[in-house]
């Protein structure tokens, strides 16, 4: 396995205003860091091209992990999912210019909920998994908000997308929809070829969710992310454990990635 993070937004100081993002990766690297996950949306922020972020990454010894898309693959819209579909083809182009083999779509499931919307989105899931069996890409999705949050619904969507759609693991929104973690994996393991790690501790009387942030191997953390591992390397996953940052103020980005890096080392 190998350490990533989810650079799904330009780094902040303590003062909440942006740093130097290109520090801030040459960082990471120095704390284990080997690959990064690059979302669309930042690409377009730090006004990167492709192109210019795979040669940056060279240059800094780092390797691009997966390509993320923003879609509403749910919407009854005809024109939203065709737009959403042309950012499939987008994906896909710069996959194929990143030397990647997994697209990562995200969004319309945090607005979503209901047997209605999931249709929808195994329709809009199955179009955009055809682009990419095509050219022999592998789409992924993960757990996310109020559709297939759950690891029951997402396995039923995974399983009813057809050509075959692939799972983006996210462990820690596992914990926000009331799946327990380790059993979501078992589940899951066979179709993931990404993972998202972030951790939380219980947090009773906090709402909406009685749950807080928490660095990754925190003792009274929900996830174990040792057994995480170890079910996933039964399963033969040999991929990136990304780490997710949203929370960094809870668990700052350094601890995180040296944690992750020894982890998959199996020095824990």
């Amino acid at each position: 396995m190998k350490v990533a993070i989810m650079f799904m937004s330009v780094p902040k100081d303590a003062a909440g205003q942006p740093t130097d993002w290109r520090k801030y990766l040459a960082d990471c690297k120095r704390w284990g860091l080997e690959g990064v996950d690059l979302f669309v949306r930042v690409l377009q922020g730090i006004n990167m091209t492709v192109a210019g972020m795979k040669q940056f990454l060279k240059d800094a010894g780092l390797k691009p992990s997966i390509y993320c898309v923003p879609t509403d693959l749910v919407s009854p819209d005809p024109n939203v999912r065709k737009q959403s579909l042309d950012m499939i083809r987008h994906g896909i182009a710069s996959c194929q210019e990143l030397g990647l083999k997994n697209l990562f779509s995200h969004g319309g499931q945090h607005n979503n909920k209901g047997p209605e919307a999931l249709a929808r989105y195994v329709d809009g899931l199955s179009q955009a998994a055809e682009l990419c069996s095509a050219v022999g890409l592998t789409l992924s999705i993960e757990n996310a908000g109020t559709l297939c949050g759950t690891m029951e619904e997402l396995h039923e969507c995974v399983e009813s997308v057809k050509p075959s759609l692939s799972v983006t693991l996210d462990t820690g929104n596992f914990v926000l929809a009331g799946s327990e973690p380790h059993q979501a994996t078992e589940l899951l393991a066979p179709k993931t070829v990404h993972v998202h790690l972030k951790n939380f501790v219980p947090a009773p009387g906090k709402t909406p969710r009685p749950l807080e942030y928490c660095p990754l191997d925190d003792p009274n953390a929900i996830v174990r992310y040792t057994r995480v591992r170890d079910i996933l390397a039964a399963r033969g996953y040999d991929g990136y454990l990304s780490f997710e940052p949203e929370g960094a103020g809870k668990a700052p980005t350094e601890g995180s990635l040296r944690f992750i890096s020894k982890l998959v080392r199996k020095e824990i």
